[in-house]
């Protein structure tokens, strides 16, 4: 299946939404340790989270072997957890596997893709290659963006997303929006800037 068609499922999935378990319910068969909770997460948003899989690795036996160690880790942390917004645990689960095969392959020199490039335009925002993936995790640093983000527009925090949450193109998020590969990314440039200097306010700036 074509990445273009993967990225934006969430669109998709939102438009057959009624034809689907609700989270609760799919919450509680996880509790209920029924084998149709996994399948019901899938059924859902298992097209969502291949896709951003697919916008991190780029390739089709690591997004395979990402998204069974998501649904496995699910299965594992629910119980005891019981999250508040099942879509975002996953997309975070989902995200977080995908970057620590990234991290992997960036220490054997190995492919890196998209990802790299979102890597190395972040780490302009902050002081090295090692924080650039402390920014991916840290809860403080998420917080200095999330900060920031809230104080955006709808639509310039939809994109900041699109790019550095979902992995998404330059070229599919100016599609989306009805915007040049241009001017999205002087857009993308803008907002580093703008999000360095918060991070430099906050301790993690350039030396």
């Amino acid at each position: 299946m074509p990445a273009s068609q993967l990225i934006f499922g969430e669109r998709s999935a939102q438009r057959m939404a009624s034809s689907y378990q609700t989270d609760e319910t799919i919450i509680e068969l996880f509790f209920e340790r029924s084998e149709e909770a996994i399948e019901s997460a899938m059924d859902k948003y298992g097209v969502l989270l291949r896709g951003l899989a697919w916008n991190i690795l780029e390739n089709r036996e690591d997004v395979e072997e990402c998204l069974n160690d998501t649904y496995l880790a699910v299965w594992n942390s629910i119980p005891p957890e019981r999250p508040q917004y099942l879509k975002a645990y996953l997309c975070k689960i989902v995200r977080n596997n995908a970057l620590d095969r990234i991290r992997e392959k960036r220490r054997d020199k190995r492919g890196g893709g998209q990802i790299n490039l979102l890597l190395d335009e972040l780490s302009e925002c902050i002081s090295s290659e090692a924080d650039t993936v402390r920014l991916l995790e840290n809860a403080e640093m998420a917080e200095v963006i999330s900060d920031y983000l809230r104080a955006q527009t709808k639509e310039r925090r939809t994109m900041f997303i699109q790019r550095y949450f979902y992995a998404s193109s330059l070229r599919e998020i100016a599609e989306e929006h009805g915007m040049t590969e241009g001017a999205v990314k002087s857009l993308m440039f803008r907002m580093r800037s703008e999000l360095r200097k918060e991070f430099s306010g906050k301790g993690y700036g350039h030396d």
